[in-house]
């Protein structure tokens, strides 16, 4: 009995063990397939890490609308078109991996909480205001997602799907392809304007 019962308590921290590593190994992939980016970048020549760099801090940092300003901006520095949208599908693809992987341990990390939690905020205010995207699930993510609304995008997307019951894969997923529609149609209206002017 006794034999038993150490036998079923080495086997429940065994499997405690297990799941710990894997929280751990969600929490540092992400993080991990980034900076291997930077320094593919970094290693590609100073001119082109600033480029990319210059893109990744328009599309992170203005506030409404990043991708729209991000890509004008990305095709005026010479950046391929297709380089320019496999790049920000990638940065919206590992966003949206850390925050479906990490969402309950990721408002717990400091400096990393505070957004976690500020756009889980605007993910509930986009369930209230977009009450279509929770009815019609995977297509509503996307749509959600590909259209640069004034409290969504990949973040948000991501934290949609996981307050809307999707599981991870399923919102990933629907970030990926609202990001990847986004992009391409953003770059050819950019195209065509710029072609204009």
């Amino acid at each position: 009995m006794i034999k038993e019962m150490e036998m079923n308590v080495k086997e429940k921290m065994e499997m405690v063990m297990q799941m710990k590593k894997i929280a751990l190994a969600k929490l540092i992939i992400p993080f991990c397939i980034a900076g291997v980016m930077v320094i593919f970048f970094w290693f590609a020549g100073q001119e082109i890490y600033t480029k990319y760099a210059t893109v990744f801090s328009i599309y992170s940092f203005v506030p409404f609308g990043g991708t729209v300003a991000a890509i004008p901006a990305g095709l005026r520095l010479g950046i391929p078109p297709i380089g320019l949208i496999s790049f920000i599908i990638f940065t919206d693809a590992v966003l949206s991996l850390f925050l479906v992987w990490n969402f309950d341990y990721a408002k717990k990390i400091p400096g990393i909480g505070e957004i976690v939690e500020r756009a889980e905020e605007k993910g509930e205010k986009a369930i209230r205001r977009y009450k279509w995207a929770k009815r019609f699930g995977f297509i509503g993510l996307v749509l959600l997602v590909m259209f640069p609304l004034q409290w969504t995008g990949s973040a948000v997307g991501s934290i949609v799907g996981r307050l809307i019951g999707m599981p991870p894969l399923m919102t990933w997923l629907a970030v990926i392809v609202g990001t990847s529609i986004r992009s391409i149609l953003t770059t050819l209206i950019s195209i065509g304007i710029l072609s204009i002017l």
